[in-house]
Parts: C-alpha cells; sequence; structure tokens
C-alpha cells in the first residue's frame, strides 16, 4: 500500500531539514536530528520519505518551484526582448535569493553533484529536450543564429550548468559574487556570440514576443514535471 502524506507534517519535515542544511550542512543532518527538529518520530518521517536522499530532492525540488515561479514573473514583467543572457541573470537571482540552493551552490560540497548523479530517472533527459526546442524557438525569433546547430547548443549550456554543480567538489565553496559572475560572464559570451550576424542589437529584426512565448514554455514545461515527481 502507498504510505500516508499528511501535508502539515511532510512541510514541516522539509522546513526542519532545510533548516538544519543551513546551520549543520547537510552531510551533518541527519533523519533523527530531522525528526526532533520537526516534533515528530523518527518512523513519521519515514512514512513521508523513504530516506534521507528524498527528503533532499524534496526540498530541492520546492525550492525550484519557488525559484521557476519567480522566473516566470520576472520573464512576464520584462519590457525588452527576454535572451539568453536575461534568462540567466534571472535564474541566478533567483538562485541566490533562495537559501537552500544558494548554501548547497555555494558551500555545501559536493552535495548538489552527489544527488544529480543518484537521480535515476529521466527528469534530466527531459529537460535537455526542452532545452533543445527552447533553442530552436528562439533561432525562429531570430534571437539566436540560425546557423548554429541547436542540439550542440544545448549540450553547451547543460555541460555548463552540470559544472556548475560539481565545481564545489573540486574546486572548494565560491561566493555569491563569483556564482553571479561566472554566469554572467558566461551568458553575456554566448549572447554575443549566437547573435544573428545581421541583427542590429535595437532587436528591431528580432520577435521579442516569440521569445518570451519559448521561455515561458520552458518554465511551464518544467514546473508540470515539479509538480508531477511531488505527486510520485
Amino acid at each position: 500500500m502507498p504510505r500516508p502524506r499528511i501535508p502539515e507534517r511532510r512541510r514541516r519535515i522539509l522546513d526542519a531539514a532545510r533548516d538544519l542544511a543551513l546551520d549543520f550542512g547537510w552531510r551533518s543532518t541527519t533523519v533523527a536530528r530531522i525528526a526532533e527538529s520537526a516534533g515528530v518520530g523518527k518512523g513519521a518521517v519515514y512514512l513521508e520519505f523513504e530516506d534521507k536522499q528524498v527528503i533532499l530532492d524534496a526540498a530541492l525540488r520546492r525550492s525550484m518551484q519557488a525559484a521557476t515561479a519567480e522566473v516566470h514573473r520576472r520573464v512576464n514583467a520584462a519590457d525588452d526582448l527576454v535572451d539568453l543572457p536575461a534568462v540567466y541573470r534571472f535564474g541566478v537571482e533567483a538562485l541566490l535569493a533562495d537559501p537552500l540552493l544558494r548554501s548547497l551552490h555555494l558551500g555545501d560540497t559536493e552535495v548538489l553533484g552527489d544527488h544529480v548523479r543518484a537521480v535515476d530517472d529521466a527528469r534530466y533527459r527531459e529537460r535537455f529536450d526542452w532545452l533543445g526546442r527552447y533553442v530552436r524557438r528562439l533561432q525562429s525569433a531570430g534571437v539566436i543564429d540560425q546557423g548554429v546547430d541547436g542540439d550542440v547548443l544545448s549540450q553547451v549550456l547543460s555541460t555548463f550548468t552540470i559544472g556548475l554543480l560539481n565545481a564545489p567538489a573540486s574546486i572548494g565553496p565560491i561566493t555569491d559574487d563569483a556564482l553571479r559572475e561566472s554566469v554572467a560572464l558566461f551568458a553575456d559570451l554566448m549572447g554575443r556570440g549566437l547573435a544573428p550576424a545581421a541583427v542590429e542589437r535595437s532587436g528591431t529584426e528580432t520577435d521579442p514576443a516569440a521569445a518570451r512565448s519559448a521561455q515561458l514554455e520552458l518554465l511551464d514545461a518544467l514546473t508540470a514535471q515539479l509538480d508531477d515527481l511531488e505527486q510520485t
């Protein structure tokens, strides 16, 4: 039989896991400490989550849902063209605004890399496919040079993201400013290198509405996937 889920208990467990991870680091956080902090028995934690890894997955998913919603809001509110540099800027600012995502990206070395390697479902493959469609739609909107191979570009963008997740294990923790500046520089270089040669940077020959629609479609797909993972 499926394990019972009590929304309020589940929320308290995830809140406790987040707070302990921020205070002591995820590696030092145990299921017993999570249960104590949440005010529930250890057995109640296992009624909601199979193990500590699943708790982390759920906590990250909750943070990603909030970050995705914030990027979605900023894309809708933007007056100018939402191109690759803008999307990367929105994304990293949403990440840094979430305490758990910020902590795990900047200081809790190896945790995110280990987590990504442990995921055995198709979520990352799906995201790669969505990214490819997004790139092709930006090409159609005149934002990216149509001569660029969309699949290769998707591979480059995915590799950069995966590299960010694994970087702390190799080079140690990084600061807010270093992460923000690294992402901004990468996005700026990509934006300049991929801009169609014939397009003036005024944007008069691009289709901002089509680019915005492509971004919202990508965000909607990610939101739906996160919601589905939450249900399962």
